[in-house]
C-alpha cells in the first residue's frame, strides 16, 4: 500500500545519513524547468537548515532563463567526469524530485543509479520509482506541491522554519510553471492554497510570471516565427506539427530554450487536439513536446513512443533519425491513436 504524506515524510526522515559528513544528492530531470530545479533547490536549502550536508546535482549549470531564480551556488553541483568519483564517496542518499528513472537525469544517470539508497517524489502518471522510497501523486499540479507538503510536516515534527522566502519562492516557481499561470487543467483548489501560503512566506509571483512566460528577446521572436510559419495540419486539423531545426536556431540567433511556448500556441488552435513541437538538439536527439485537449491522452501516447508525463503535457525522445521521418511517424502515429480513441 502506498505510503500517506505523513509516513512519507517519516520515513524520509529516517533515510537521511546519520554521518553528517555524507552529503545528501538531489536529482532533478534533465533540462531543467522551473518545477524540477524549484523543489530540488527548496528541497536542498531545507536540509541545510537541519545540519545536513546537500547538493543539488545537475548534468550543466543553471540555464540564463532560470538565472532568475538566484539559486545559490552552495547549493549546486555540475556532475562531470572529472568530479563523478569525488561526488559518489560522499553521497548517503538519493533523492529524485519531478521524476523517477535515472534514465531521465542525462549525465547525472550513473551518480544516481549507483547510489546505495534512493528516494523519489514526482507529480507524473507515469512514474515509474527506481528507488527505496517513494512517494507519487499524479493527481498534483507540480512536483512542488509535493515538496511544500513534505516541508511542512518536517517543520511541524522539527519545530524549524524550512520554507523561508527564498523557499518559498523556489516553490512558487515550481508551482507557477507547471501550473501555466495557474491556467492548467491540472490545477486544483489546494494548488492556490498552497500559493496563497507561499505568498504568505514571501514567494514574488509576479516577478516570477514575467521570467517564466513574458519575457522574451529578438531570437526568441523570430524563431517562433518560423515555427509558425512552418506548421503543419493532419488529420482534419486535429494534430498541429511543427519542427525546430538547429539551422532555424542558428539562423535566428535564438537561446536555448527560446522553442518553449510554441507547443502551446499550437494546442490553443481551436481543432487541435494535439500540438507536436519536435526540436533537433546539437547532440543530435530529437526530442518532442506534447500538449493536448480532451479527447487525446498526452501521457497514454508518449509512454507508446517511449517517454512519459502528464494527461495533458508530455513528452519524449528519437536518436538517430531524421528529423523529417520522424515527424512524419509521430503524426502517422498520433492519427492512428486518435482513430483507436
Amino acid at each position: 500500500m502506498p505510503l500517506n504524506m505523513n509516513e512519507f515524510a517519516r520515513s524520509v526522515l529516517d533515510f537521511l545519513p546519520s554521518d553528517k559528513e555524507k552529503e545528501v544528492q538531489i536529482f532533478p530531470h534533465a533540462r531543467v524547468d522551473g518545477d524540477c530545479v524549484g523543489t530540488a533547490s527548496a528541497l536542498c536549502a531545507a536540509l541545510h537548515k537541519m545540519g545536513y550536508q546537500a547538493k543539488v546535482i545537475l548534468e550543466c549549470e543553471i540555464p540564463p532563463r532560470l538565472a532568475f531564480m538566484n539559486i545559490p551556488k552552495e547549493l549546486l553541483s555540475v556532475v562531470s567526469q572529472e568530479n563523478e568519483e569525488d561526488l559518489r564517496k560522499i553521497q548517503g542518499l538519493a533523492i529524485a524530485v519531478d521524476c523517477s528513472e535515472g534514465h531521465r537525469m542525462g549525465e547525472a544517470e550513473s551518480l544516481y543509479q549507483g547510489a546505495g539508497k534512493k528516494v523519489v517524489i514526482d507529480h507524473h502518471v507515469s512514474a515509474s520509482p527506481e528507488a527505496d522510497l517513494s512517494y507519487v501523486d499524479g493527481n498534483r499540479a507540480s512536483c512542488a506541491e509535493l515538496m511544500f507538503a513534505l516541508l511542512s510536516k518536517w517543520e511541524k515534527k522539527l519545530g524549524l522554519e524550512l520554507i523561508d522566502s527564498m523557499v518559498a519562492n523556489f516553490l512558487m516557481v515550481g508551482i507557477q510553471s507547471d501550473s501555466g499561470k495557474f491556467a492548467y487543467e491540472n490545477t486544483k483548489a489546494d494548488t492556490f492554497r498552497i500559493a496563497a501560503e507561499l505568498m504568505d512566506r514571501g514567494a514574488n509571483v509576479t516577478e516570477n510570471a514575467y521570467h517564466l512566460f513574458d519575457e522574451t528577446c529578438e531570437g526568441k521572436v523570430r524563431l517562433h516565427g518560423l515555427a509558425y510559419a512552418n506548421m503543419e495540419l493532419h488529420a482534419d486539423g486535429r494534430i498541429a506539427m511543427t519542427k525546430i531545426t538547429r539551422q532555424m536556431m542558428e539562423d535566428t540567433h535564438a537561446p536555448e530554450g527560446a522553442a518553449d511556448g510554441i507547443v502551446n500556441v499550437l494546442r490553443d488552435i481551436d481543432s487541435v487536439l494535439a500540438a507536436f513541437v519536435i526540436r533537433e538538439n546539437e547532440d543530435g536527439v530529437l526530442r518532442v513536446n506534447l500538449r493536448t485537449k480532451e479527447g487525446f491522452d498526452a501521457a497514454e501516447f508518449a509512454q507508446i513512443m517511449g517517454g512519459g508525463g502528464h494527461r495533458r503535457a508530455a513528452g519524449f525522445s528519437e536518436k538517430n533519425m531524421d528529423i523529417d521521418a520522424f515527424a512524419e511517424k509521430v503524426v502517422s502515429e498520433a492519427a492512428a491513436y486518435l482513430e483507436r480513441t
